[in-house]
């Protein structure tokens, strides 16, 4: 009986063994998948990309008196100006835009933070700062 529970026991600890290390190689899969779409949504947030290169796309842009930043995402995202509504959203937030009603010019070779920049008013100020 002793050789029975003997292996039995050493088969038991191969399979746990084996079974921590598979879980232990699946948290750290899911950890390095984690940092990196934390890495690359933060990315989006801070250093947008322009839908298209040099020239893009003009679009002319209404932002009406009663306009949210959802309804203004939802409309730039079907205009094909920006790509993801959500970062839209959060960049609006996060850098506190009130957005102006008036009709715009867009480009889809402008990024989010420069459309954002154009429909709150910021950057008729810093080329009026310029001249």
């Amino acid at each position: 009986m002793s050789r029975r529970s003997s292996g039995e026991g050493t088969a038991g600890a191969v399979l746990g063994a084996a079974a921590r290390i598979l879980i232990y190689g699946a948290v750290l899969a899911f950890l390095v998948w984690g940092v990196r779409a934390g890495y690359r949504f933060g990315e989006e947030i801070f250093y947008p990309a322009a839908m298209s290169g040099e020239p893009g796309r003009t679009v002319e842009f209404t932002v009406e008196e009663d306009d949210n930043a959802s309804r203004i995402a939802d409309e730039l995202k079907e205009e094909g100006l920006i790509q993801n509504r959500l970062i839209f959203l959060i960049q609006s937030r996060l850098f506190e835009i009130e957005f102006l009603p008036g009709t715009y010019e867009l480009s889809t070779a402008m990024n989010s933070r420069e459309i954002l920049g154009v429909l709150s008013g910021d950057v008729q100020e810093m080329e009026e700062e310029e001249t």
